[in-house]
Order: C-alpha cells, then sequence, then structure tokens
C-alpha cells in the first residue's frame, strides 16, 4: 500500500484515488451488507423500503397520541428528522472495522473500504426514505420550497460525508479501546432522544434547550425540519454550521485513521 502524505488534502485525495481503483470490492461490499441485512426474506431488497415507511407509521402512531400539544403534519416533522439522526446514530456505534475483521487481516486493500462501504449502506436507506417522505409531500399537496428542495442532495451529501468521518473515528479507537464502543451504543440511545425529532425545538426549555443547542447532531435534523415541515430554505447560520461539523469531523476522523491504520491488523 503506497505511503500516504503528511498534508490532509493530499491524504484525501490519495485515498479517494486508492477507494475508486478499488471500487469493485466497494460494491461487493455493499452488495453483501445490503443483501445480508435481509438474507432469506421474501421481500428481500425491497425491505429498503419497507422499513422507512413501516418505521414513519409506527412512531407516528406512538408519538403523535402521547402528545399533550397536537403538531399539525406531525408525521412530516416526525419522519423528516428522525432519519437523519438514525444514520448518524449508526455510524458513531463503531462496529465497521471490527465487523470486518477478517478481510482487513487477510486481504490487500485501503482499509478505510470498509468504513466507507457500511456507511453507504445506511446511506441508501436513508435516501430511500427521503424519496418516500418527499413524494408523500408532493401528493399530500403540502407547501412546498423548491430552493429549498434543491438543497436537499447537498444536505446529504454533508451528512454522508459527517457520518463517514466519524465513523472512520469512532471504529478505529474501538479497535484498540472496545469500551468505547459499547459507551457510543449507550451514549446514541441518549442522543436519539436529546436532538429535537419527536419535539419542536423551540418547546425545549431550561437544561435540555442547553443539550440540545450543544447537540452538533441539532443543525442535522433542523436543516431536513426546515425544509421540509417548515417549507422554506435551511437558515444559512444553521446551514454553515452543518458544513464547519462536516469538515471538523472528517479530517479528525481521516487523521486518526491514517495514524493508526498499519496497526489495525495485529490488533484485530
Amino acid at each position: 500500500m503506497a505511503k500516504r502524505s503528511k498534508n490532509p488534502l493530499i491524504r484525501v485525495a490519495q485515498s479517494a484515488r486508492a477507494v475508486y481503483e478499488n471500487r469493485v470490492i466497494l460494491m461487493a461490499l455493499i452488495r453483501r451488507n445490503t443483501a445480508g441485512r435481509y438474507k432469506s426474506t421474501f421481500v428481500g431488497f425491497g425491505w429498503h423500503l419497507l422499513m422507512p415507511v413501516l418505521m414513519i407509521i409506527v412512531l407516528y402512531i406512538v408519538f403523535g397520541s402521547i402528545r399533550t400539544k397536537p403538531i399539525e403534519s406531525y408525521w412530516i416533522y416526525l419522519s423528516s428528522g428522525m432519519f437523519p439522526i438514525m444514520f448518524i446514530s449508526s455510524s458513531l456505534r463503531g462496529r465497521a472495522i471490527q465487523s470486518n475483521a477478517r478481510y482487513i487481516t487477510k486481504m490487500h486493500f485501503p482499509r478505510e473500504i470498509v468504513v466507507l462501504a457500511s456507511v453507504i449502506t445506511d446511506f441508501l436507506s436513508v435516501v430511500f426514505a427521503y424519496v418516500v417522505i418527499i413524494m408523500t409531500i408532493l401528493l399530500s399537496g403540502q407547501y412546498v420550497d423548491w430552493i429549498g428542495m434543491a438543497m436537499i442532495p447537498v444536505q446529504l451529501l454533508l451528512m454522508l460525508m459527517f457520518c463517514y468521518g466519524c465513523s472512520l473515528l469512532i471504529s478505529t479507537v474501538t479497535v484498540f479501546v472496545k469500551d468505547v464502543g459499547y459507551i457510543m451504543s449507550v451514549a446514541m440511545r441518549l442522543v436519539f432522544y436529546l436532538t429535537p425529532t419527536f419535539f419542536l425545538v423551540d418547546e425545549a426549555g431550561g437544561i435540555l434547550e442547553t443539550i440540545v443547542w450543544y447537540n452538533p447532531f441539532t443543525y442535522f435534523v433542523e436543516v431536513f425540519h426546515q425544509t421540509l415541515y417548515y417549507g422554506t430554505t435551511p437558515d444559512m447560520h444553521m446551514f454553515g454550521i452543518c458544513v464547519i461539523l462536516t469538515v471538523v469531523f472528517f479530517f479528525l476522523g481521516e487523521s486518526v485513521f491514517n495514524r493508526y491504520q498499519d496497526r489495525l491488523p495485529e490488533v484485530l
């Protein structure tokens, strides 16, 4: 494997080229992850589309019925914010490298591919979910801000890069400190309920309000709420924070992974 540059920008370019040259392996891992998730089922790949729909229905019934103050078109608010936090939570569980240990220890290929394949597999479910949500919004006659809608691919790309960086970071650290994986698993369960997915961000008060706005995942959720629920163009301040978080965690994850990737086979 070629020696990586000390310049992070050059390293990213080298990594991108290496992944492209080994794209057959990347696609094979994505197919394995996708097919393996619903292996031996009658619906098969169709579950990637059905699961988001079923989750929206169940969560709408549960959380819609226990709210003291009903929210108009609550299903849009719930579904537009739920999938980003689920995607981020999955990326931060830190299992990508350990679950592919046999490939890393026995095969010669860019090791970041196993992390990228894992993140893309989860990302596909998010894309399918948003296709369903947007189609339903259009068919139901809800107001649509087309500039905001045009920004959704950019928002999804930012979220993909953010989750890839987070997954590189946590997956690498988890190999050396196993406790981190368990800690993150518990932490993400808490974050799931401390991010404005089931409640309006304006409803948060006291210590919860502080937690919400110091929670980096809030900003990724809220840009989708603004676009799909409120029907507006995402606030540029909030969108800018998403960009900053993406750049910081992408390069942080890449840096930690690059520093320790040569030690992965011996530790695994």
